[in-house]
C-alpha cells in the first residue's frame, strides 16, 4: 500500500441544506488531505446546490441527477463508485459528519493485506448536532475480525454505521457493486454481508462517524418493510453459501429468523408505547400481545407497558427519569 493512497467518498444527498455545508466541512477538514468526494445530488429542490457551489476545491465533484428515489439509492452509489478513482471508497451521506482524524486513523488497517473493510463508533446526534447516544458501548467488538465471525454477526443484525466505513474499491468490484434489495431504504447492509466473505473487518474504537438522527425519521411502513427486507435477503444469502462455508458458521437459519422476528417485535413495541402516550389504551395493548413474542428486554418492557395501560399511565414519563429515549424520536406515523 502506497503511503497516502486516493480515497472516494461517496456523498448521496437529497434536500439536505441544512446538513451538506457540516458534511464537506468535516471532509476538508481531515488530517489525510489525498481524498476526492463525489457528491450525487438526487435531484434536491431546495438550496442543496447553492451550498455545495459555494465550496472551491478542485476534490469535490458535484453531479445533479433526475430524482430516483429512496428506493433506488443503489444506482446513486453505484453511478459515484464508477467515477471514482481512489483505491478505497468511504460513505458518507450528506447529512452525516466526520471527525477530522477519520481517514488518516482508518487508513492504516489496510496495510493488512486481509482487510476489506474498516469501521467504527458512530455518535449519533439531533438535527441541530447535538450528541444523543453512541451507536455502540465502548469495547463492543474487537479490533480485527475474522470473514467467518463478522459474517455470524452480520446474519443476525446490521450493527455497521455506514458513516463509518471505509473499504477496499476492488473488493466492492468483486462483488458488483453496492446491493438494495426490493422495497429495502438502505444499501449497507446486504452490502456488508456480501463484502464479509471477502476478508477481514477491522473495528475503531472511538467515534469514526456523526449520524444525524431526525426526530421520528423512522416512519411505520419504512420500519416494517426495512425489516422484512433483511429478513428476506438475509435468509436468502444464508441459503446461497456454499455448503463448506455455512459448515463454518455458528449460526444457523432457525437463529437467523428468530433474531429478525425480534426486530419486528421490537416495532410493534415502539407502536404500542405510541398508542400508550397518546393514551389509546386499549390500541396499545394490540400492539403489545405481539410485542410480548419478542425475547429478552422486549418482552420484559412490553409486560410493563401492558400493566400501565391498564393503570392508565404515560410510560414515557416513566422512562425519562432514566434518560431513555421518547418514543416520537423512534418512529413517526
Amino acid at each position: 500500500m502506497s503511503n497516502n493512497p486516493l480515497i472516494s467518498i461517496i456523498t448521496p444527498t437529497y434536500n439536505h441544506s441544512k446538513s451538506i455545508e457540516t458534511c464537506i466541512d468535516s471532509v476538508l477538514a481531515q488530517d489525510y488531505p489525498n481524498w476526492e468526494q463525489i457528491i450525487i445530488d438526487d435531484g434536491s429542490t431546495d438550496n442543496t446546490a447553492d451550498i455545495i457551489s459555494e465550496f472551491d476545491d478542485k476534490r469535490i465533484v458535484y453531479i445533479k441527477q433526475h430524482n430516483t428515489g429512496i428506493l433506488n439509492l443503489n444506482k446513486t452509489y453505484n453511478k459515484a463508485l464508477d467515477l471514482s478513482k481512489g483505491e478505497y471508497i468511504a460513505v458518507l451521506e450528506g447529512d452525516d459528519y466526520w471527525p477530522d482524524h477519520k481517514l488518516g486513523e482508518q487508513i492504516k488497517a489496510f496495510k493488512n493485506p486481509g482487510t476489506v473493510l474498516s469501521w467504527g463508533n458512530a455518535q449519533i446526534v439531533d438535527g441541530e448536532g447535538n450528541p444523543e447516544r453512541l451507536f455502540h458501548e465502548p469495547g463492543s467488538y474487537p479490533a480485527i475480525s475474522r470473514t467467518t465471525e463478522i459474517l455470524d454477526r452480520l446474519l443476525l443484525k446490521n450493527f455497521i454505521p455506514a458513516c463509518t466505513v471505509l473499504c477496499r474499491k476492488k473488493s466492492l468490484l468483486e462483488i458488483e457493486g453496492f446491493k438494495q434489495p426490493p422495497k429495502s431504504p438502505y444499501v449497507d447492509y446486504s452490502t456488508w454481508l456480501n463484502l464479509s466473505t471477502l476478508g477481514d473487518f477491522h473495528y475503531t474504537d472511538d467515534v469514526m462517524g456523526y449520524w444525524r438522527h431526525h426526530r421520528g425519521q423512522a416512519t411505520l411502513k419504512n420500519a416494517f418493510d426495512m425489516i422484512k427486507s433483511d429478513m428476506d435477503y438475509s435468509i436468502e444469502f444464508f441459503n446461497n453459501l456454499p455448503a463448506d462455508r455455512k459448515e463454518l458458521l455458528s449460526v444457523n437459519l432457525e437463529q437467523i429468523r428468530k433474531a429478525k422476528n425480534n426486530d419486528l417485535m421490537e416495532v410493534y413495541f415502539k407502536l404500542g408505547r405510541k398508542s400508550l402516550h397518546q393514551k389509546e389504551w386499549a390500541k396499545s395493548r394490540e400492539y403489545f400481545k405481539k410485542s410480548l413474542h419478542g425475547s429478552g428486554t422486549i418482552k420484559f418492557y412490553t409486560s410493563i407497558c401492558i400493566l400501565c395501560s391498564f393503570l392508565r399511565i404515560d410510560f414515557e414519563k416513566l422512562i425519562s427519569v432514566f434518560n431513555k429515549t421518547h418514543v416520537d424520536d423512534l418512529i413517526s406515523d
